[in-house]
């Protein structure tokens, strides 16, 4: 049980637990983190029961409705009836647990506007708050002007956008996901909030200058242990900013149990920390209706 005197965390990303046999394993991922993320069988009662012990008090529950496929093709399911399908998965589980969760959707830019229109059924039929674009799955850069329709759509809808930056633990290309891109998206749409998720290795620098640069852009350490975090990134937060950085477990990828005592642990103290932990997550995503 989590010590009361703690603050209570906000996960900026966990998955949706996986249905038994709903996805292939990946064997790229399993040998990276060495986990049972793709068994399947934990239910969400699971993952609040886990929550609750470790003082998670709420979370950003995301789903990507993909395929696992070869380095070049893309993985990500597209059209209506999928969009639908998860978003309803979604609001079940807030109807399930109100109060715990806010709900994040991937939704696939190649779509053009129709990849607008998705966004305002996600957010304006489901309460979606975030749109997750995870470009090795998509096939395309982060700055791809077929995915501007996205980010128009999600700025004038009040959502915020999360953006996997970084080389990719699945074999798919990285320079989709080089950190930089991400620049002239947030000059762009300077009043889209846009998370960069994963830190953006091997292009750190390029990470902090972000968050340097755009009042619009933050960083949530999903994927990554916290014992991990690049000492570049725990400076800017520690010394130049304190309301830029997330704690984010990215379940089931890494455990819920590691991720909180790791994070609870990284070298941030005052606002830096407070910041990290819940506080930054909150302001961004909010808490849920």
């Amino acid at each position: 049980m989590t010590d009361d005197r703690e603050p209570k965390l906000y996960d900026a990303w966990l998955n949706l637990p996986y249905l038994p046999g709903e996805v292939t394993p990946d064997p790229s991922v399993v040998a990276r983190f060495k986990s049972s993320a793709y068994q399947g069988g934990e239910t969400l009662a699971d993952v609040v029961a886990e929550m609750d012990r470790l003082g998670i008090a709420v979370g950003v529950l995301t789903k990507v409705p993909r395929d696992i496929t070869p380095p070049f093709v893309h993985g990500i399911k597209s059209g209506e009836a999928v969009l639908r399908q998860t978003c309803e998965r979604l609001a079940a589980a807030q109807r399930e647990y109100p109060g715990r969760f806010v709900t994040s959707v991937g939704i696939d830019p190649r779509l053009g506007y129709e990849a607008a229109r998705h966004v305002r059924i996600a957010v304006r039929e489901y309460g979606i708050k975030c749109i997750r674009i995870i470009p090795m799955f998509t096939g395309i850069a982060i700055d791809d002007k077929l995915a501007y329709p996205l980010y128009t759509a999600a700025c004038d809808e009040g959502a915020v956008v999360s953006i996997n930056v970084g080389v990719p633990g699945p074999m798919k290309p990285a320079k989709l996901q080089r950190t930089i891109l991400v620049d002239e998206v947030a000059l762009t749409f300077p009043d889209l909030k846009i998370v960069m998720s994963h830190l953006g290795d091997p292009w750190i620098s390029e990470t902090v200058s972000m968050l340097v640069k755009h009042p619009n852009v933050y960083a949530m350490t999903a994927g990554w242990a916290p014992k991990y975090i690049p000492d570049d990134i725990i400076r800017f937060a520690e010394r130049r900013n304190p309301g830029k950085l997330m704690w984010a477990s990215d379940y089931p990828i890494l455990p819920l149990e590691r991720t909180a005592t790791e994070g609870r642990a990284v070298p941030l103290t005052g606002k830096s920390r407070a910041g990290y932990l819940a506080d930054n997550a909150a302001a961004v995503f909010g808490y849920p209706n």
